[in-house]
């Protein structure tokens, strides 16, 4: 197991109580969540694993991730469930729709695989990354440093996230959401990344703040579209 989602033993664990909290918050959705969520394991398990010996000896690698890679990443999808079960189960009025909260989680997902997919990939192309502030090139694996390269197969990663809201009947424009707010949560992170190397944050807290900018802009934009163009 460790093998194929390269998780440590605190990382798997803290992996399961986050899907046990998504089985039974997550109600009659509780599937997709986990669907979406499995996922983004194997997705981020085959980056990583692409060339890991010639990424092996660039600074910030990880061969493996403990349970603080899981709280960055998983973090923002859980407490979407809980929103999610809070505004269906409790509260009884959907103030925010049931569809808008799903996507968000969606987008949340999709933006953190994005990351993903720009972080281990973009280091393999010829390409020498540039900080997304100051524009100077970087070495590889220099937080905050972004390649083209890199970019396009965020976007890819986003763009197969995305795939999954027309099992649940979304319309093309919610699926291009999802996919656009991949994307700029993944720019966040690379934004984040240049203040990183500064001392102000570090990894986690840019890849928690990458879903959470992914989650809020899919639904704050699909907040204001009309019901009917979303499913």
């Amino acid at each position: 197991m460790a093998s194929v989602f390269t998780l440590d033993i605190s990382g798997t664990l803290l992996a399961v109580l986050f899907g046990v909290t998504i089985f039974y918050l997550g109600l009659n959705m509780w599937w997709f969540f986990i669907a979406i969520l499995i996922d983004f394991l194997i997705l981020s398990s085959l980056a990583t694993h692409a060339k890991e010996d010639s990424k092996a000896l660039l600074k910030g690698y990880e061969k493996t991730r403990s349970w603080k890679n899981v709280v960055a990443n998983g973090l923002v999808p859980v407490a979407v469930v809980i929103v999610y079960f809070l505004f269906e189960n409790l509260l009884g009025v959907s103030v925010l729709h049931a569809e808008i909260i799903v996507f968000a989680f969606v987008a949340s997902v999709a933006a953190i695989t994005a990351d993903k997919f720009a972080s281990e990939f973009g280091v393999l192309g010829a390409q020498e990354p540039k900080d997304l502030i100051t524009r100077k090139r970087v070495k590889k694996g220099i937080s905050g440093g972004v390649t083209w390269f890199g970019t396009l197969m965020g976007l890819a990663a986003s763009f197969l996230i995305g795939l999954s809201v027309f099992a649940l009947g979304a319309q093309v424009v919610v699926f291009v959401v999802v996919v656009v707010a991949g994307v700029l949560g993944n720019a966040v992170d690379s934004l984040l990344g240049h203040f990183e190397e500064k001392g102000i944050g570090n990894k986690y807290t840019s890849n928690l703040l990458c879903s959470v900018a992914g989650a809020l802009f899919c639904a704050a934009v699909l907040y204001v579209l009309p019901v009917s163009l979303l499913v």
